[in-house]
């Protein structure tokens, strides 16, 4: 008598999501608890010189979004808007590319601080104490279940941090006080990141 032969199906294994993916969803959920700062560099802008600073009212002397940068941070703030973030401040650079960034990401104006103010022209020891200011910025903590966001420019967060974020990306801070924090993930138009 012939056997026949069995094929063994194994049964559904549970579904395993990578542990980024895991960080990723708690930073998610975090968010909605607050006390978080996100940093973010102004989105995607026209690559045009800015050889001297003029008056930050007048957008036309400045690199402002394109198209495609309007719409990356009208995704990111959607995405921060689904996971029921909600903002205590939102803060940018005077120039017209953070303070527009911030309000397509926060559906608000943007107070203007010259505390995350870079420009090439500026000096070493403006460049210097910029970064010390960011430095404060980024250890403060809102009470209250909200998150301050901070709309500003690549070079001094790199310089704080060593980290080079791209147009549009944000980082997710972790305030620590004492001028400390801690860097717990990216968010950007594709959602949030674990670091």
């Amino acid at each position: 008598m012939r056997r026949r032969s069995v094929l063994a199906i194994p049964l559904a294994a549970p579904l395993l999501l990578p542990a980024s993916a895991v960080r990723a969803r708690g930073i998610a959920e975090d968010l909605r608890h607050g006390g978080y700062v996100i940093y973010m560099r102004h989105a995607e802008t026209f690559a045009s010189p800015e050889p001297t600073l003029g008056d930050f009212r007048d957008c036309l002397w400045q690199r402002n979004l394109t198209p495609a940068g309007k719409a990356q941070a009208e995704a990111t703030g959607e995405h921060l808007r689904k996971l029921g973030t909600r903002y205590s401040r939102v803060w940018s650079s005077p120039f017209c590319r953070c303070r527009d960034t911030a309000q397509l990401v926060a559906t608000r104006v943007a107070e203007q601080t010259e505390d995350l103010l870079y420009h090439v022209t500026q000096t070493p020891n403006q460049q210097t104490a910029g970064v010390e200011r960011l430095r404060i910025l980024l250890s403060n903590r809102e009470p209250g279940g909200r998150v301050t966001l901070l709309v500003g420019h690549a070079p001094p967060f790199k310089s704080l941090t060593g980290i080079g974020l791209a147009e549009g990306r944000g980082a997710i801070i972790r305030p620590r006080q004492t001028k400390e924090f801690d860097i717990a993930g990216y968010v950007d138009a594709t959602g949030v990141h674990a670091r």
